[in-house]
């Protein structure tokens, strides 16, 4: 016998509204990054006609979804809670007994770590917002440079000598003005043609810093470095959101159920090979002889480490989507090892046994 699921409803109805309050969040945190750092990092910062009303239309309609999600997401946090409570959680977890406890484990002090671990992804929002705001900063930076060199910079006739339009890389020219020739890098979509004349810029204190009215010719390493930075940052920030927002909830389920123990097999998928291959699945045993199937998520505590266990002791807590295992120790280090991970099916009542492989 399998005990239904009764939680699949509410997850699914707090999985759309997170996606409104994530939607919400990242527009607004976006601009609020992005006019920041034009204020702070612009000489002379200035705004459009029309720019202002828009970016207040932005700024209000993202802080309402942010907030309406947040709000529909603590209604149906705590609908799930009490949903999952009923039957004591049994869907997922059997019965407390006095086996569950082990003296050579803290276990309000691992359910303690949990709640640190979210603090730390949370802390490293901070770092990815800050790497996004740099390379944003490096490339207004490079922006107002350019603007200025060519306000300040001597004028001078030239020709264009050569295109290059690569499968891969920078499309460039090489311009000749006076007896010099130099490579132009060009990004202003222009469609160029040998011959064609073109007015080049030229800074009089070094004649190799040049571009022409059309291209800013900025300086493709730091403009890669603040192109990285960028995206490296507007790629981590989600990915630490939402593992701070998993080990919070995994925190606050294990803290209302507690820890059952249990021997557990860490079965690794090997449908696929390399770095590639998705997280192990985690087949729970429980003393009572019922039994679960967990799936471990993708972490850097996650279970790859841990493959091919089998018949390891492991306390189990938390409830469908917010579960944990607790194994006693590690693999890269001594002590208790929490292991996020999520429920793919409802406990079994009876015949759970040992997995073949």
């Amino acid at each position: 016998m399998v005990l239904g699921d009764p939680l699949r409803g509410l997850v699914r109805r707090r999985a759309r509204w997170l996606a409104v309050a994530a939607g919400g969040v990242a527009v607004f945190g976006f601009f609020v990054v992005a006019v920041a750092v034009y204020l702070l990092v612009v000489a002379k910062p200035v705004f459009d006609p029309g720019e202002i009303p828009a970016l207040i239309v932005v700024f209000a309609g993202s802080l309402a979804f942010a907030l309406l999600g947040a709000w529909r997401l603590r209604v149906l946090t705590d609908r799930i809670r009490v949903t999952a409570s009923e039957n004591g959680f049994g869907a997922w977890l059997p019965p407390s007994t006095a086996d569950d406890h082990d003296r050579r484990i803290d276990f309000a002090a691992e359910t303690g770590r949990l709640r640190r671990i979210a603090r730390r992804a949370g802390a490293l929002i901070l770092v990815w917002v800050a790497l996004f705001a740099s390379g944003l900063a490096g490339m207004s930076l490079l922006d107002e440079a350019a603007d200025e060199f060519l306000a300040t910079g001597a004028r001078v006739p030239g020709v264009v000598l050569s295109v290059y339009d690569p499968g891969k890389g920078t499309p460039s020219m090489q311009v000749r003005y006076g007896s010099r020739t130099v490579k132009i890098v060009r990004d202003s979509g222009h469609h160029y043609h040998v011959g064609e004349a073109v007015t080049v810029v030229v800074d009089p204190a070094d004649p190799e810093h040049v571009r022409t009215t059309e291209e800013q010719n900025e300086n493709q390493f730091v403009f890669g470095l603040c192109l990285v930075a960028l995206l490296l940052g507007l790629a981590g920030a989600p990915v630490a959101a939402g593992a701070a927002l998993g080990w919070r909830r995994r925190a606050r389920a294990v803290g209302v159920t507690g820890w059952r123990v249990a021997t557990v097999d860490v079965v690794p998928d090997r449908s696929i090979g390399g770095r590639k291959r998705p997280p192990p699945t985690i087949h729970v045993r429980y003393r009572d002889g019922t039994g679960i199937v967990l799936r471990a998520v993708l972490s850097t505590h996650g279970a790859k480490a841990l493959a091919d266990f089998t018949d390891r002791l492991a306390w189990v807590g938390g409830w469908g989507r917010e579960m944990a295992v607790l194994f006693p120790q590690g693999p890269r280090r001594p002590g208790p090892y929490a292991v996020p991970a999520a429920a793919k099916t409802p406990r079994a009542t009876s015949g759970f046994s040992r997995t073949r492989r």
